[in-house]
């Protein structure tokens, strides 16, 4: 890994050279500086402008690691392979043993980061390039005694990217409301790991990729607030909605407690039978799982999952349809 130089030392380059500035930062004394592709980090850069301009062999040397494989991005967008197509949905992998299956938990592994060389933007990226998704362990947990003033208790972290994407495939926009049994390694040849009990937590996307670029994890304890995504039933009950209407979301999930021995449901079914025209659709239609109940930041008088909206006239047709045929 390349060393990183001060500005005194860059200011030093004119006088001690260029050659002696990289070996220093390599570790190696014969460097050669035609052996080098400086394009390959910075446009337009060849290896004679770094022979001739010292302070920008220093700035190469400190910030630009020569000896990794660089990232190649084809011009062509063609020929860019979506790599979530390739992640398969594989139905026994993080499905867990029998007791995780019955609380509907699923399994992750990740790896300890290391806070000095695996931390920071240039060592994120380099770990992305590897298909390694940086993150960071956090919370408190009661059943263990850790508390989120505690230093202790965030902890570096990287997942490999096809956990995520497996996960991601299956659950999409509502994988941070789940609940996962993280296991822990040390490293790679750990082979027994630590089981953190967590809910995923500041999922970060590539722009244009919409790729994981970075995923956090949240400690988990039963009786601690989860969002949980609400998912409409018996739409075709709807007098509105069977003449085109549609709920305009305001509310996705709902912020719920869930009992400790009670399996964590993955979503929450709200009733549609009935709905009309500009109805507003609360709470009181929300069915909830026995040992779930909404939180206590969630107020029930106030709380709106949507609005009916559709076609204008769509109930006052069938009301007056109903004498006619009487």
């Amino acid at each position: 890994m390349a060393q990183r130089l001060t500005w005194r030392q860059i200011g030093a380059a004119s006088t001690t050279g260029t050659s002696s500035i990289l070996c220093r930062a390599f570790g190696s004394s014969n460097v050669s500086m035609m052996s080098l592709d400086p394009s390959r980090f910075v446009s337009g850069v060849t290896a004679e402008d770094l022979e001739k301009n010292p302070a920008m062999a220093a700035y190469f040397a400190a910030n630009f690691p020569m000896d990794e494989p660089p990232r190649v991005v084809p011009h062509d967008m063609s020929e860019l392979e979506d790599d979530r197509t390739k992640a398969k949905l594989d139905e026994g992998a993080g499905a867990g043993d029998v007791a995780q299956q019955a609380m509907n938990i699923r399994t992750l592994k990740a790896y300890h980061r290391c806070a000095l060389t695996e931390n920071g933007t240039i060592a994120c990226n380099r770990l992305r390039y590897q298909r390694i998704i940086p993150g960071l362990l956090y919370g408190s947990d009661r059943t263990q005694n850790i508390l989120s003033i505690s230093p202790e208790s965030k902890v570096f972290v990287k997942t490999p990217w096809n956990e995520i994407q497996r996960e991601l495939k299956r659950y999409h926009r509502s994988f941070e409301g789940r609940v996962y049994d993280l296991t822990l390694f040390e490293n790679e040849e750990d082979t027994e790991g630590t089981v953190h009990r967590v809910m995923p937590r500041d999922v970060q996307r590539h722009p244009t990729d919409n790729k994981a670029y970075c995923v956090n994890y949240l400690r988990y304890f039963p009786g601690k607030p989860i969002h949980l995504p609400i998912v409409y039933i018996n739409e075709e009950e709807s007098s509105a909605m069977k003449r085109g209407g549609f709920i305009a979301p305001i509310s996705r999930t709902l912020e719920c407690i869930v009992e400790e021995g009670v399996p964590i449901p993955e979503h929450l079914e709200l009733e549609c039978a009935g709905a009309r025209f500009k109805e507003v659709m609360r709470m009181d239609r929300i069915i909830f799982p026995d040992g779930v109940k909404a939180s206590k930041n969630v107020n029930k008088d106030t709380f709106l999952v949507g609005t009916v909206f559709g076609k204008k006239g769509s109930d006052e047709d069938e009301e007056t349809a109903a004498p006619t045929t009487a």
